[in-house]
């Protein structure tokens, strides 16, 4: 009787385990709110990002020889799910693009774009100064050249400054008396060197000790020896102007600065005869003509500090008041 009890348990075990099995387990739906896919087609090839479920994030490496400036982005998402806004084309340098997608549930997810530059580090410049002797840079003194490992040719990509003892940053700017700046490479030695050329110190610039800081990408450098910002032999712009005896008229100056103006002169029947300053800044002055001045076609001649004197390529003609 026993045995009989004990194999009918165990009858009624077995079928309660075999219904048990017969049973389907759910198992969680995917996401219906994810980026499955992110590339960039390039000129040959596509790049795609690493995406990270985990942190929400897209993470898309770009070599430097692609000199992109801009993506267009190509997104696959979940079936059915979309994006809160249009697929647009993305900045490399932008820092805070989301992405966010709608799954079919309305269920949400943002993901951040991570964009990182690849480029052979670190940037080496050749340094202008040395331990023995530093380097003098007129304040808008124009044609400064800057070398170093850019590796790239696209001049957008290159922010050169000088960088005062505050640590602020003054960018280099195009020169006007030598044309756009540019970027060439040739090989010194064996090593493939950029220039970066044909720029200009700022006007607004003080004398003293600056550093030289380039930035290429994602890459910054700076020389190790300072340069000397000084007052440089001001130019003056081209500029014939016509003007009554007794009147005004100004020159200016795009390089560089006024600085320490002595006179501005021209000859009257073999006579130096001052035209007198009224005032001047660093970028401009006026200068009176004298009532006695006969009018006539004169050659004018500026004096700045101790420099050379300069006499100028264009004409002041006078007229009668």
């Amino acid at each position: 009787m026993k045995n009989k009890l004990t194999q009918l348990l165990c009858i009624i075990l077995t079928v309660a385990t075999l219904a048990a099995c017969k049973k389907t387990i759910g198992l969680n739906p995917l996401p219906a709110n994810k980026i499955t896919e992110f590339k960039v087609a390039v000129s040959d090839q596509n790049l795609f990002a690493a995406i990270d479920e985990t942190d929400k994030t897209i993470t898309l490496y770009l070599p430097y020889y692609y000199e992109l400036d801009v993506i267009e982005p190509v997104i696959k998402l979940s079936d059915g799910a979309k994006l809160s806004e249009a697929i647009l084309p993305v900045e490399v340098s932008d820092t805070k693009k989301t992405y966010t997608v709608i799954g079919t549930d309305q269920t949400t997810s943002t993901y951040k774009l991570i964009i990182k530059q690849n480029q052979e580090a670190p940037l080496v410049l050749t340094e202008l100064s040395t331990a023995t002797s530093t380097a003098n840079i007129a304040i808008g003194g124009a044609d400064i050249a800057l070398q170093g490992n850019f590796n790239v040719s696209d001049i957008k990509k290159i922010k050169a400054y000088l960088v005062d003892p505050n640590n602020k940053e003054y960018e280099f700017l195009a020169s006007p008396s030598f044309g756009a700046p540019g970027v060439t490479a040739s090989m010194i030695g064996t090593t493939k060197t950029y220039t970066y050329g044909k720029l200009m110190a700022p006007q607004i610039l003080e004398p003293g000790a600056c550093k030289i800081r380039v930035k290429v990408q994602a890459l910054t450098a700076e020389m190790k020896f300072p340069v000397n910002v000084v007052y440089g032999r001001p130019g003056i712009n081209y500029g014939p102007v016509t003007a009554k005896q007794g009147g005004t008229f100004k020159i200016l100056t795009s390089t560089t600065v006024f600085n320490d103006f002595k006179e501005f002169y021209i000859m009257i029947n073999g006579q130096k005869t001052l035209l007198p300053i009224v005032s001047f800044t660093r970028t401009e002055a006026i200068i009176r003509i004298p009532d006695t001045v006969p009018p006539g076609l004169y050659t004018p001649t500026a004096a700045f500090g101790t420099w050379p004197l300069l006499t100028l390529n264009w004409d002041v003609t006078v007229t009668a008041k």
